[in-house]
């Protein structure tokens, strides 16, 4: 929830079809904003808050409501699932059977976008989807970069832009409806997940895919950096959490 708008908001925006435009969103969300003692209660309705935002941001972009599809698979679960996530996933591609499949970056920061990703792809090699398969981009900026974005990284013949243009402001309009992550949604959250700076570049931005080539897989579909970025997608997490704890406790 919310990576439709971020990584392919303007995809969907601009979409010729949209009849034929389908998004699986695999999580409930409920481990976003996080948020200390948390009760069964408030989960439940911050996971019913989150599946409506995403119910309004498609709609913004024009997705039917017919072709939403929501697994409501725990968040944080995708990794142990391994074979039942790729089943999963490969049934509901191959019911659409589409021309085309978007998941997560392969070296995106989030363990369930990972999932997905090795899952498809997976797929996709054993020729179980025949569909082509494209990455999107959710975490495209890393500090442990000399250029700071990741996408600078790969072949320029497999990574295709699509300019905004108008359809930025539809994207923005998108994102907005994911009010959980774009305000201070608990009492004492000290900023919310998807920040205003975040989304004015987001929205600004051309958007990325990466064609998938199963003989290009993992580090192989690098153009440069085929040592580092593996390490630093490892390594950048982790500094992350430890910045994220020390403005915490700066703040509490």
């Amino acid at each position: 929830m919310d990576d439709e708008s971020l990584g392919c908001g303007v995809l969907l925006a601009r979409h010729p079809r949209k009849d034929q435009a389908h998004v699986l969103i695999v999580t409930d969300g409920s481990l976003s904003p996080d948020a200390p003692r948390l009760d069964a209660g408030a989960a439940r309705r911050l996971v019913a808050q989150r599946e409506q935002e995403a119910r309004d941001a498609l709609a913004v972009l024009g997705v039917p409501g017919a072709n939403i599809m929501l697994f409501g698979l725990p968040d944080g679960s995708l990794p142990a699932m391994g074979a039942r996530l790729r089943a999963a996933l490969t049934g509901h591609i191959q019911r659409i059977a589409p021309h085309s499949v978007f998941v997560p970056f392969r070296y995106d920061r989030h363990p369930d976008h990972l999932a997905v990703n090795r899952a498809v792809c997976d797929a996709r090699r054993a020729g179980d989807i025949e569909a082509n398969v494209f990455e999107y981009f959710v975490y495209s900026q890393w500090r442990l970069l000399r250029t700071g974005d990741v996408r600078d990284y790969l072949p320029s013949e497999s990574l295709h832009r699509l300019q905004p243009g108008t359809a930025s402001d539809t994207k923005r309009r998108a994102l907005e409806c994911h009010r959980s992550q774009t305000t201070c949604f608990y009492p004492g959250q000290l900023r919310p997940v998807l920040s205003p700076e975040l989304l004015d570049r987001v929205c600004a931005e051309p958007e990325a895919f990466l064609a998938y080539d199963a003989a290009l897989d993992g580090r192989r579909g690098l153009a440069r950096g085929r040592a580092w970025v593996p390490v630093a997608h490892v390594i950048e997490p982790v500094l992350k959490r430890w910045k994220d704890r020390l403005r915490s406790g700066a703040g509490a």
